[in-house]
C-alpha cells in the first residue's frame, strides 16, 4: 500500500493528491491513506499535507528501501524482493538466516547500517549509516559446489560495470576485492551452503564505499569511495545499488549457462590487477611467491612457479611482490 501511495505522488511531480483521488486509486479509506501517509513520514518522507488540496511529496530521503531501488530495476528475479533494514549486525548474516527459512532466489537484504560487519578472514568492514551500500544477494544456483567461488567474480564484475558507468576506472583483485587507483571501494564475501553434490544455498555480500567523505588514519591510504574519486561530489546510492544489481543478473544466468568463455570472467581477467604481476601468498608452509597467469572457469587464480610448473588458488591472501 505504501509503495503505490508512493508511486501516485511521484507521479504526481511536487503537486497535491487528493484524499478522495488515493481512496479511489487504492480502493481503501481515507483513514487508511492517512496511516500509511505517517508511516512514510516516519521513514523519512517530507509529504505536505492540506484539508482541501490533499497530499504532496516535498522530500525522499537517501535509503536503500523497495520503493526507491525496484523502479529502477530492469532485473526478472534479482532484487525481487528488497528487504531493508535500518540496522543490522551483517547483512550476511541476516541473508544466511532467511535463506535457511526458505526465501526466494534473488532476494537482497540491504542495510543502511552494519554494526559487525564482515570481510575475509573474519575481518571488520568499516561501516558509516546511510554512506555505503551494504547488501547480500540470496542465489540458489543449480551448480556444482566447486564452481560456488565463481560467485564471487560476477558480483566484482557486476560492481565494476556499475563504476564504469560513472566514469571511473576500477580494477578487481582476486578473489573479492574491487579497488579504484589502488584503493579498495568494494569488497565481497561470499557464503555457502551445501552438501557434497548440491549447493543449498549461497549468499553473496557486497559493500561498496558510496558517499564515504574520509576515512580513518588507519585505513585512509587503502580504502576510498566514489565520492572521493569523483571529486567530492555525492553519488545517488539507489541507482548505483541498481545498476549493480541490473549487471549482476545477465552475468549470473551467462554463469548457470556454464560457457566456456562467460561474459564474468572476461571482465574479471581484462580488470584484474593480478594478471602477469609477481605475488605472494600464504601457505601452510608459509608465504610463497609466484606469477599470476589467469584465472580458470571454477574461479581459481591460476598462478606460475620458478619451474614453469602451474598451481590453482581457490582462496587466500595475495599481494603483489614489490622490488
Amino acid at each position: 500500500m505504501k509503495k503505490h501511495i508512493l508511486t501516485l505522488l511521484k507521479q504526481a511531480q511536487g503537486n497535491y493528491v487528493s484524499g478522495q483521488d488515493l481512496c479511489e486509486h487504492l480502493g481503501v479509506s481515507r483513514t487508511a491513506v492517512w496511516k500509511h501517509i505517517n508511516q512514510l513520514r516516519e521513514e523519512g518522507y517530507a509529504i505536505d499535507s492540506s484539508a482541501r488540496k490533499g497530499y504532496r511529496l516535498i522530500d525522499v530521503p537517501d535509503l536503500l528501501n523497495e520503493y526507491e531501488v525496484e523502479p529502477l530495476l530492469t532485473t526478472e528475479n534479482i532484487g525481487h524482493p528488497i528487504i531493508h533494514l535500518d540496522e543490522v549486525t551483517s547483512t550476511n548474516i541476516e541473508a544466511k538466516k532467511q535463506a535457511r527459512e526458505g526465501i526466494k532466489e534473488g532476494t537482497v537484504i540491504v542495510a543502511e547500517h552494519q554494526t559487525e560487519g564482515r570481510g575475509r578472514s573474519g575481518r571488520s568492514w568499516f561501516s558509516s549509516p546511510e554512506w555505503a551500500i551494504q547488501m547480500s544477494l540470496v542465489l540458489r544456483p543449480k551448480v556444482s559446489p566447486a564452481f560456488a567461488a565463481s560467485i564471487t567474480q560476477v558480483g566484482a564484475a557486476a560492481v565494476a560495470k556499475a563504476l564504469e558507468s560513472l566514469g571511473l576506472s576500477p580494477q578487481i583483485k582476486w578473489p573479492n576485492d574491487v579497488l579504484i587507483g589502488g584503493k579498495k571501494i568494494c569488497g565481497i564475501l561470499t557464503e555457502m551452503s551445501c552438501e557434497l553434490d548440491h549447493i543449498s544455498h549461497i549468499v553473496i555480500g557486497i559493500g561498496i564505499n558510496v558517499n564515504t567523505p574520509s576515512f580513518p588514519e588507519e585505513i585512509a591510504s587503502v580504502a576510498t569511495s566514489v565520492r572521493i574519486e569523483l571529486g567530492g561530489e555525492h553519488c545517488n546510492r539507489k541507482e548505483l545499488m541498481a545498476a549493480v544489481l541490473n549487471a549482476f543478473e545477465p552475468l549470473y544466468i551467462d554463469f548457470l549457462k556454464g560457457g566456456s568463455q562467460p561474459e564474468y570472467l572476461s571482465i574479471c581477467r581484462h580488470l584484474s590487477n593480478l594478471m602477469g604481476q609477481f605475488i605472494t601468498y600464504e601457505t601452510s608452509q608459509g608465504i610463497r611467491s609466484a606469477q599470476a597467469v589467469d584465472i580458470d572457469n571454477m574461479g581459481r587464480l591460476i598462478i606460475r612457479h620458478e619451474d614453469e610448473t602451474t598451481e590453482a588458488l581457490l582462496s587466500g591472501e595475495v599481494h603483489i611482490l614489490r622490488s
